[in-house]
């Protein structure tokens, strides 16, 4: 009888429309606190508030499921499921992969033996492109084995570049630190921001969307022809249509015959909550 794995993900992973239905996940929700008050991403608050709340100066922060939530889900799950493999954002940007790891040892005996969490070292797309990896592979037949080995190659061989529209909501969320090398206390300066062992890492910076989004078009080529053009690409935005066009329009002119398999998201209230409205991410990942 062939075993029935589900795939959980936190709401850091941010998905084109209708993809996590469709490929069976179980999303569990981040907490949005905005002066006090708790939310749950996609469930009580969405971008809208929360871009709405950040605009207005109100306090906005967020805070990973605690472990009891956490048990609560997989031990439903498990009803249902003969394993679970838990995708986790980054644990070098939050305490989910941690509070989940903690949520087994509150679990039933065997529950370290049916729950597999993995830390992506990535986020919003980057997660995504990865979750979605794994679901397709379990769709397809794949043994959890092979499956878990595949999902270790795709970590290390997967990008993710970002931008932000404003570097104050980075040094609200207390995410700039280490930045203050490179930026001079220039708080105008575009940065392209890249993922490396799930840290932030500054790559390049600019005065001005026009030349850091076209820095992001370039890396992207370079990963492209790194992968021999068999890669998947994503672009998400928190409300930046203008930026994810403008991006399109860039990766068209560095490589033509891969802009129609481009999938665009919406960065959700988590990401958003750090890295303000006018974001955008773009994450390559082989296949």
């Amino acid at each position: 009888m062939t075993e029935r794995i589900g795939i959980v993900v936190d709401s850091t992973a941010d998905f084109p429309p209708g993809m996590v239905e469709a490929l069976g996940l179980h999303m569990v929700p981040i907490h949005i606190v905005i002066d006090g008050k708790d939310y749950l991403h996609g469930v009580s608050i969405g971008n809208e508030q929360v871009i709405e709340a950040m605009q207005a100066e109100r306090e906005v922060h967020t805070s990973p499921p605690i472990p009891s939530e956490y048990a609560d889900v997989l031990e439903d799950l498990l009803t249902r499921y003969d394993r679970l493999i838990s995708l986790h954002v980054s644990q070098e940007l939050s305490n989910c992969y941690t509070s989940v790891q903690q949520a087994i040892k509150l679990m039933y005996d065997d529950a370290a033996e049916r729950v597999f969490p993995i830390d992506t070292r990535t986020c919003t797309a980057g997660q995504a492109l990865i979750v979605k990896r794994a679901a397709e592979m379990l769709q397809g037949g794949v043994a959890l084995d092979d499956l878990l080995h595949d999902v270790e190659f795709f970590k290390s061989n997967s990008s993710l570049y970002f931008t932000v529209d404003n570097l104050y909501w980075l040094k609200r969320a207390g995410r700039l630190n280490f930045f203050s090398s490179i930026l001079g206390g220039m708080l105008d300066i575009k940065p392209v921001i890249g993922l490396r062992k799930g840290q932030l890492v500054p790559l390049t910076k600019h005065r001005g969307h026009d030349a850091a989004l076209a820095s992001i078009a370039e890396q992207a080529h370079e990963d492209y022809r790194r992968h021999r053009g068999e890669c998947e690409i994503w672009i998400a935005h928190a409300a930046a249509e203008d930026k994810r066009d403008q991006l399109l329009t860039e990766l068209e002119r560095e490589m033509p015959t891969a802009v129609d398999g481009i999938r665009t998201a919406e960065i959700g209230p988590t990401i958003t909550a750090h890295a303000g409205p006018g974001c955008i991410a773009l994450s390559v990942m082989p296949t």
